[in-house]
């Protein structure tokens, strides 16, 4: 096996790099184990095939896996017949994984354990009760705004109900809310789809794991950038997810799209920063019409609901906001 071919094998388990983000592989912890293994035999071996090696991965590791494609597509200057290229990348394969490098950018300090995390979502969403009840495009949404303090340990929740600030014990929600766990959940991104689709309920389709890992996001205001990353690449992964740039969230901004129809009915979307892919709200829209079990109707067009992130951050104590 010549060099090329060696160091493609290497690092064929490392998400690529995608368009964007030229050190993605770098950032993927099979791309720098990947990366140690072949500077480390480079070191070992004397002659031009070392030179060949320590050029490919000269860059940080990922200059190798862009050029691969080009080298081994000219037969490498052997005359042996090309390896045959890896499947290409799907638009959202990319986009997310261009999402996740980012995340992993991100300066990140965690909460101490007696800290709070506080997230401000603002909702709109429809409401359907009882028969005859119909939800069109352009009908009114009922609008409030969600202010919720979780301690970083998991151990107590604050909001304010009735114009007061309460205090209540929390745990076991699902997806968590807390640092604590949270920080604890997979941070590579097949064993978190396979942690979301073991905690979907029984005979659950794609649409819930789908909507669980959006909640991940939704929910905390404090994710570490490794299990944001791995949350993003899991998405990556559930077939029929696709990405939209031109999207825009709840307030008109510009928006990327993550969205998975659902039940053939429903398009459920995570609304990302289209620059730097940070959390920024959800959005349903019905695209089939649909009558509810009470007898109300979704019409085609209709928004069911969306939301928009607000704020998020670490603070002292409940009732303080960053």
């Amino acid at each position: 096996m010549n060099d090329v071919q060696e160091v493609r094998r290497i690092m064929s388990p490392a998400d690529p790099c995608p368009p964007g983000a030229f050190d993605g592989a770098a950032h993927d912890p099979a791309g720098r184990a990947g990366y140690e293994r072949i500077t480390a035999s480079a070191a070992r071996r004397p002659g031009p095939s070392r030179r060949t090696a320590f050029r490919l991965v000269a860059a940080g590791g990922v200059a190798g896996t862009l050029a691969l494609g080009a080298v081994v597509a000219t037969g490498g200057g052997d005359g042996h017949r090309p390896a045959p290229s890896a499947a290409p990348m799907t638009e959202t394969q990319r986009v997310l994984n261009v999402a996740a490098t980012s995340a992993l950018k991100q300066p990140f300090t965690a909460p101490r354990p007696g800290q709070w995390v506080y997230t401000e979502t603002r909702y709109w969403r429809s409401d359907v009760f009882g028969k005859g009840t119909v939800v069109k495009a352009g009908s009114p949404l009922k609008k409030t705004v969600d202010r919720d303090w979780t301690r970083a340990d998991g151990r107590l929740g604050a909001e304010y109900r009735n114009g007061r600030l309460i205090t209540v014990p929390t745990g076991g929600a699902l997806p968590p809310t807390d640092y604590a766990t949270v920080s604890k959940l997979p941070a590579d991104p097949d064993a978190l789809l396979a942690w979301a689709r073991r905690s979907t309920r029984p005979g659950a389709r794609e649409g819930g794991v789908f909507d669980l890992l959006g909640s991940l996001l939704l929910g905390n205001g404090a994710i570490p950038p490794a299990q944001t990353a791995a949350a993003y690449r899991a998405m990556a992964k559930i077939p029929g997810v696709t990405v939209d740039r031109s999207a825009k969230d709840g307030l008109g901004h510009r928006a990327l799209s993550v969205a998975l129809v659902e039940e053939g009915w429903i398009r459920k979307e995570v609304l990302l920063d289209p620059v730097g892919y940070a959390y920024r709200g959800h959005r349903a829209i019905v695209v089939k019409d649909k009558t509810m079990p009470d007898g109300g109707r979704f019409l085609k067009g209709a928004v069911e609901s969306y939301s928009v992130r607000m704020a998020a951050g670490v603070v002292d104590r409940p009732g303080q906001r960053p």
